[in-house]
């Protein structure tokens, strides 16, 4: 890692202000207000996104090249929110620059390319960090936190229900479509989607040992719109992931039913703070439905963080904000590319597995890398 900054701010270059990036320039205002950050410069070829990312964050200056953002010497740190495919370039000339790296899942379109960069960053002195934002909501972290304390027992089974309509302009007028081609974004709900879902599967239940999955094409396009997935964990845990592009434009929902020795958990949830979505039940033997307060379990995860504004929408917020506390402290961030690679080795085996009509087992060059955190 990187030696540490004591405490003084972490001057950023956003490079990519599509909607996502838009996102992440909101959560740098904030974190600017805070006195963590200087947002130095964004850079994107569509002037109109550019300008959007600057409406939510002013930046000391605005560039078309992304490259302009990596070689600034004045610029710290890397935050990469382009399209998929644009990654494997943006992330190995970050790595070239010395600079520390957050860079927008997936990672990459194919997973030699993963891995490919993965290895890059094990043997890069840089803090790097992967967007993956759901870890920190409240609600996986006290799904979570009931498996690790075992307050209702060993975890035993789950069903991960992961939909959301199809993000693509054929669905959404305006929405840019690049999602539907298969070479430029590698597949589809399964990897563009609901690799948040496969990280989080691994988070909570521990490392994947064989997945048996299929995939549907309904839509007719060059990538999946659904995916079902047979999971089994190294700890003896089961579950089932269903992944869908769906068309009813507006739909955002994980949901979530994790059976324990003694007791059931049901978890519903949006990828916006306090979205209305958001939901806890939890089973105990013999007793009422529990429904905790979401209010309360909120305030106390984000002051668990050290997180004092409540005025932020997404949870890009708390994801950047630690990629920059560990920037600051030149400590290794999370999550990290380990995690980042965990994910996708699961996604891959779920789509080696659709292609052959076989379970896949987590292995070979689906296997952890060593010297990656």
């Amino acid at each position: 890692m990187a030696g540490s900054r004591a405490g003084s701010p972490v001057r950023v270059g956003l490079v990519g202000c599509g909607a996502i990036g838009q996102i992440h320039a909101d959560g740098l205002a904030k974190l600017a207000a805070d006195g963590m950050v200087v947002a130095a410069v964004a850079a994107d070829p569509s002037a109109p996104g550019r300008t959007a990312a600057d409406r939510n964050c002013h930046f000391d200056r605005l560039e078309s090249d992304p490259l302009s953002v990596i070689e600034d010497p004045s610029v710290d740190a890397v935050l990469v929110a382009t399209p998929t495919r644009a990654h494997v370039d943006l992330v190995q000339a970050t790595l070239t620059a010395g600079k520390a790296l957050l860079c927008e899942k997936p990672l990459a379109p194919r997973f030699a390319d993963v891995r490919r960069l993965c290895e890059a960053v094990a043997a890069a002195p840089v803090t790097a960090q992967v967007g993956f934002h759901s870890r920190f909501h409240p609600l996986p972290n006290r799904l979570r936190a009931m498996v690790t304390s075992a307050e209702l027992g060993a975890p035993m089974s789950y069903l991960l229900r992961d939909d959301q309509f199809f993000p693509s302009g054929d669905f959404v007028a305006g929405h840019s479509s690049w999602r539907h081609d298969a070479e430029l974004a590698g597949g589809g709900a399964l990897l563009e989607h609901s690799i948040h879902a496969a990280d989080l599967l691994v988070w909570v239940f521990g490392a994947v040992r064989r997945v048996y999955a299929a995939t549907r094409h309904s839509f007719g396009y060059g990538v999946e719109d659904s995916a079902v997935l047979t999971i089994e964990h190294e700890s003896g845990v089961i579950g089932s992931l269903v992944s869908v592009f769906n068309g009813v434009v507006g739909r955002e929902e994980r949901r979530w039913e994790v059976f324990f020795e003694r007791g059931t958990v049901e978890v519903t949830s949006d990828f916006i703070v306090g979205a209305p979505e958001d939901g806890l039940l939890v089973q105990r033997p013999g007793q009422p439905a529990e429904h905790p307060d979401l209010g309360a379990l909120a305030e106390a995860h984000f002051s668990r963080l050290g997180i004092t504004r409540r005025d932020f929408l997404f949870y890009q917020y708390p994801a950047d904000r630690s990629w920059i506390l560990a920037v600051m402290a030149g400590t290794p961030a999370s999550p990290g590319f380990a995690d980042a690679f965990a994910a996708h080795a699961l996604v891959e085996a779920a789509y080696r597995s659709a292609a052959a009509g076989r379970p896949v087992t987590i292995d070979g060059d689906l296997a952890p890398l060593e010297g990656l955190t």
